[in-house]
């Protein structure tokens, strides 16, 4: 690496500073490989803070999505002074499902425009508006209200805060960090479940069980004042000055010169990204995400995924899980419920630590496979479950091995679930160019919240009209398929940058190339020892 700082930075101002800055990146590029040594440097702790102050985002959309588990237990004839039909549980349930996907359309489609930020601070609003409607509700359509506005905010958070964390992580912390919000979410759930635990017996407690949710809203618009904006999209809108602040920030250790690099590396991938989308059209964006064969395989891969995390069954537990318990005879619903929070978030934690070192693709192979497994093993345990299938009501009172068999079916299934598909899906924005990274995590969120939707609406339906044990088969051949897609369409993205990403793609689906790319990798580290600051070359010879 040539000690000679770049000097394109003082020429700015110049006619042809642009074409003059855009050759000498591209020269180095060429001559060295990478410009990314700065990602062999430890990062700050403030990368990590930022991360952990943007999850609580994370942290509302498993509150606001995990709470509604429990209120729809204890709900009673507070809404319009009678009880609440299955058909208005699945309504109030999916209203928000449908709040979010809109909610990720706005977000995607303002979000290069203005910047990552001012949407989560959109979604921080949202989300306390959401839980004060929600909890001074007397009527359906009041409580149906609040849920839409709880989901707009969820749809803009899962939108915009995997995307920023992925812009301000260093390349070998990417996948740990974006499990920050993972974890964040998981830890959502189960306080939701341990305020629905809390408030179980108290009159109208429902109403406390939401409104808990105003007060992590409120500390993520005030704690989103201390994190700055990504050095990506500070780049994107001329602010070079304030991405160099931001990157000295994140990597505390590097040199003027690995600074100076790291926003060549930058801005090489923004300048490509801005001769694509100057003055883009929606309409324009969509079509580089689909008409470019790289791009449309990114997508595939990505939506994909995230289509079968929606449909492997999950969610029935997230937002049912109560109901499901109180249906197999257990005396105390929201408690047993509980019971799988606190595994999804266990294993969640444990995924944050394999994630980088094993990958995300071999994490998805391992896991879920065991996921059909479990659904299949509680579909047969249902069987023995006396049930009234028109009324979903126990035909006696007693709690027999069968409802244990589905409890520990449904223990297993979560941990295999949050090991690995919980959060892999989140990060497939990776996969994305620049130029369509803000229109291809909407369309990803696009095929998170339309699933979501339809199971959130329909899962009550499904259990009257096929039965249990058809119900949790479908899910489980669901899981299947998904675990088939994976072996075939998802590569391996670890340890790359943004930049290395975009062209895996460029060879099919890229799982071959990505091992190549993974093994030449593994060799250059071990060439070079520890501590010394080279990564690998280009992959031409691949």
């Amino acid at each position: 690496m040539s000690s000679e700082k770049p000097t394109t930075f003082a020429m700015e101002n110049s006619p042809t500073s642009v074409e003059k800055h855009n050759v000498t990146t591209v020269e180095k590029l060429d001559s060295n490989g990478s410009l990314d040594t700065i990602e062999d440097t430890k990062p700050g702790v403030f990368v990590w803070l930022c991360a952990a102050a943007t999850a609580i985002g994370g942290m509302l959309f498993g509150y606001d999505t995990g709470v509604i588990s429990g209120v729809l237990v204890v709900l009673g004839t507070d809404l319009g002074g009678r009880e609440v039909t299955d058909s208005e549980k699945e309504l109030i349930t999916a209203l928000c499902a449908a709040g979010a996907l809109i909610g990720a359309i706005v977000a995607g489609i303002t979000s290069d425009k203005y910047g990552r930020k001012p949407a989560i601070w959109f979604a921080s609003v949202l989300f306390t508006l959401g839980a004060v409607v929600q909890s001074s509700s007397y009527s359906i359509a009041q409580m149906s209200v609040g849920r839409l506005l709880i989901g707009l905010g969820v749809g803009s958070a899962s939108m915009i805060v995997p995307l920023y964390i992925a812009e301000i992580s260093p390349a070998r912390f990417r996948g740990r960090m974006i499990s920050i919000d993972m974890i964040f979410l998981g830890t959502g759930s189960v306080l939701a479940y341990a305020f629905d635990a809390a408030f179980y017996k108290v009159p109208h407690g429902w109403r406390y069980m939401i409104v808990m949710g105003a007060i992590p809203s409120i500390c993520l618009g005030a704690f989103l004042f201390l994190c700055p904006e990504s050095p990506r999209q500070l780049l994107f809108h001329n602010r070079r000055e304030q991405c160099e602040r931001v990157l000295r920030q994140i990597y505390p250790n590097a040199t003027d010169e690995q600074v100076a690099e790291k926003i060549l590396s930058i801005e090489h991938g923004v300048t490509q990204s801005k001769s694509l989308n100057e003055e883009i059209s929606i309409r324009k964006s969509l079509s580089l995400l689909f008409m470019i064969p790289a791009n449309r395989r990114a997508g595939i891969a990505a939506c994909g995924l995230m289509f079968f995390q929606q449909f492997c069954g999950f969610n029935t537990l997230m937002y049912y899980s109560s109901t499901l318990f109180d249906i197999v005879g257990f005396s105390n619903p929201i408690a047993v419920g509980s019971v799988v929070a606190i595994v999804n978030w266990i294993f969640t934690v444990l995924s944050i630590f394999l994630i980088d070192r094993v990958g995300r693709r071999r994490l998805l192979l391992w896991t879920m496979w065991g996921m059909p497994v479990c659904l299949v093993i509680a579909a047969i345990a249902f069987r023995w479950v006396p049930l009234d299938h028109r009324t979903l009501e126990l035909t006696t009172d007693e709690v027999g091995w069968p409802a244990i068999v589905v409890l520990v079916g449904m223990i297993l299934f979560v941990a295999f679930y949050a090991a690995g598909l919980g959060c892999v899906p989140w990060q497939a924005n990776e996969f994305l160019p620049m130029e369509v990274r803000a229109m291809g995590t909407m369309m990803i969120n696009a095929f998170n919240w339309g699933p979501n939707i339809i199971v959130s609406s329909t899962f009550l339906t499904m259990m009257k009209s096929m039965t249990p044990s058809g119900t949790f088969g479908f899910y489980a051949a669901l899981c299947f398929l998904g675990w088939v897609f994976v072996y075939f369409c998802f590569p391996e993205a670890s340890q790359m940058t943004l930049e290395e990403v975009r062209k895996v793609f460029e060879h099919g689906f890229g799982v071959k190339y990505a091992e190549e790319w993974r093994k030449e990798y593994r060799r250059g580290e071990k060439a070079r020892g520890p501590g010394e600051g080279v990564r690998s070359g280009s992959m031409a010879s691949v």
